[in-house]
């Protein structure tokens, strides 16, 4: 186990530096210097390890305080996508597993093969005109009501209003949940298909073995077998599946905070974009690459710990 964490955090080191390297080399061909590539490359991780991404040639701010102004709003409307298609896919997929071949499992795996080809922007404008416009029951863009003045404290929309003193704490609290719930449903369509899939195939394989059957016999009631030894056994070989599902949200919420005018970080890169604003768009990529990367490792180290036969098969592999 200790040979192969190491392995795994040498390639994440690696990945990184040749991820910084590319990032400098869009610096240095934009004419950063008389230098050359390598000299300014060794000056240019040591601007970041201090934490200097760079001034924003839009705003005029440092790179790292505008990131840190955006990056909460992303993080709590990817996690709340997140959370949503982890139990929702679960669900969905034990379901399916649970009846091979019927007609729940033909339509689930069917709304799986429907979700996974509706692009995020068309659903985004069709939940905004159903659910903003025709029955007006959320909002359709923004994170607060102008009404509420909420000082931010932990950046989280959610936190900061259930926070707040005075009787508005919670009517902000439930504007602030109900702005959430249009644009975290539409990011998590597309992981809550793959998450049903990949937790339908692993619950197959876990169904046919002997234990399983063995619990049935004693009497066990399907809830209880599931929840002690089907779940138990069948998540943690597709954790680093899964882990890849947050690299899909992050790049889908881009899409989803430009259309619901949500102030997070995909907001802030597309409006870099426009403006060109090269500093801003090396820093935010080169986050994100590194957020994912220490994402993906995790899970697998996580999921080599917790998985004995994967942990069994590091080790077979090292030999």
């Amino acid at each position: 186990m200790l040979i192969f964490t190491l392995r795994r955090l040498n390639l994440l080191i690696f990945t990184l530096l040749i991820l910084s390297l590319l990032a400098y080399w869009l610096e240095y061909r934009l004419g950063n210097g008389d230098q050359s590539l390598w000299v300014g490359y060794i000056q240019f991780l040591k601007r970041l390890m201090s934490g200097d991404l760079g001034i924003s040639s839009q705003s005029g701010r440092p790179i790292l305080e505008t990131i840190m102004l955006y990056l909460p709003a992303t993080l709590e409307l990817c996690l709340a996508a997140a959370i949503i298609a982890i139990v929702i896919g679960v669900l969905l997929g034990t379901l399916a597993a649970l009846n091979q071949g019927k007609t729940i499992d033909i339509g689930i795996m069917g709304f799986s093969v429907l979700g996974s080809s509706i692009p995020v922007y068309w659903l985004a404008q069709l939940l905004i005109m159903l659910f903003a416009m025709h029955f007006q029951l959320l909002p359709s863009s923004g994170q607060l009501n102008l009404l509420y003045e909420v000082k931010p404290i932990s950046g989280f929309m959610l936190i900061d209003t259930w926070l707040m003193p005075g009787p508005n704490r919670w009517p902000a609290f439930i504007s602030a949940l109900q702005h959430l719930c249009l644009p975290a449903l539409t990011l998590a369509l597309l992981p809550t298909t793959e998450v049903t899939r990949l937790v339908r195939s692993s619950m197959l394989e876990v169904l046919k073995q002997n234990y399983i059957k063995a619990a049935f016999s004693r009497g066990w009631s399907p809830l209880s077998v599931i929840t002690k030894h089907g779940l138990r056994n069948a998540l943690p070989p597709i954790l680093p599946q899964l882990s890849l599902q947050f690299g899909a949200i992050i790049t889908s919420a881009i899409v989803i905070e430009q259309v619901f005018e949500w102030p997070g970080l995909g907001h802030w890169l597309i409006s870099s974009i426009m403006s060109r604003d090269y500093i801003a768009i090396q820093a935010s990529m080169l986050l994100i690459s590194s957020l994912l990367l220490v994402l993906n490792i995790v899970t697998e180290l996580l999921s080599t710990l917790l998985y004995p036969a994967k942990r069994k098969e590091s080790y077979g592999q090292q030999g």
